[in-house]
C-alpha cells in the first residue's frame, strides 16, 4: 500500500544513515527538495543534501546509529502524504532526540520527499 511505500523510505532513510550512505540517503529526495534540519539551517537541493551528509557522515555523525519509529502518515491527495517519525540513539544521550516531519509526493510509482523538517524534541514538550 502507499502507507506501507512511505513507511518503507523512512526505513531506507534510517538505513542509509547507520550505514553512513549519504547518496543512498538523498535518493528518497526530489532534486529541487527543501530541507531544514533540526537547529533550524536550511538547505535547498538535493545535491547540497547529499554533500552536507557526507561531511557529517565523516564527522559529527560518524558511530551515530538511529533508531525511527514512525508516528503518523496522513495523505493529503492520493500522491501527496505528509509523515512524521521519532529519531534517537539512547547510546549518545548528549545528542539531540528529534521528530522529523516530512512531505512527499508519488512520481512514477515512488515516494520522494519534497519538504522535510527536523525539530528536536524537548523534554518538557508533549510527545503524544
Amino acid at each position: 500500500t502507499d502507507e506501507q511505500a512511505i513507511r518503507d523510505v523512512v526505513q531506507a532513510l534510517t538505513f542509509a544513515w547507520n550505514n553512513n550512505d549519504s547518496p543512498g540517503w538523498s535518493a528518497h529526495l526530489v532534486e529541487d527538495v527543501r530541507y531544514t534540519v533540526w537547529n533550524g539551517q536550511h538547505a535547498v537541493g538535493r545535491e547540497t543534501v547529499t554533500k552536507a551528509h557526507a561531511h557529517l557522515f565523516e564527522t559529527v555523525y560518524k558511530d551515530f546509529r538511529q533508531a525511527a519509529t514512525v508516528r503518523w502518515v496522513r495523505f493529503i491527495r492520493d500522491d501527496v502524504a505528509a509523515v512524521q517519525w521519532d529519531v534517537a540513539d539512547e547510546e549518545t544521550p548528549d545528542l539531540p532526540k528529534v521528530r522529523p516531519l516530512a512531505v512527499l509526493r508519488k512520481k512514477n510509482g515512488r515516494w520522494l520527499i519534497e519538504i522535510f523538517q527536523n525539530t528536536p524534541i524537548l523534554p518538557e514538550s508533549d510527545n503524544n
